[in-house]
């Protein structure tokens, strides 16, 4: 306990209550960022609509095994950039191939092999 402070200790359901407003902290988070940056996508999808289509995406990571908040976060902006991304046939046998990497280590390894595609497409390379 530090010294001078009190520790605070929290039940089950308190903990539970908290990692829900964590969560949810997340989607306000990224509907500000695409409210600001790309109104247009906010505009088809509204609100109610962008708290959906984001809280779909976050089932999809914590389905797949995601468990870090990083990984969780950028699986939900993938989802924004390339919509259906994760039932395309490549991302889907990628993270379903034999190996030792934990899911959150295949999602950053296929963000990078992305990444290095994209650069590839637009001539960065060159």
């Amino acid at each position: 306990m530090p010294r001078g402070g009190v520790m605070l200790e929290l039940s089950p359901e308190q903990l539970t209550e908290l990692e829900a407003v964590r969560r949810d902290e997340l989607i306000e988070k990224l509907l500000l960022e695409v409210r600001a940056q790309d109104p247009d996508w906010y505009g088809r999808h509204g609100l109610a609509g962008g708290i959906s289509y984001l809280a779909g995406y976050r089932r999809d990571a914590e389905t797949l095994g995601l468990t870090e908040h990083q990984s969780i976060e950028d699986f939900m902006r993938y989802g924004m950039m390339f919509p259906g991304f994760n039932r395309e046939q490549a991302f889907v046998e990628w993270m379903a191939r034999p190996s030792a990497d934990d899911p959150d280590q295949r999602f950053r390894d296929y963000q990078r092999v992305m990444e290095f595609v994209w650069q590839l497409k637009h001539g960065a390379w060159q």
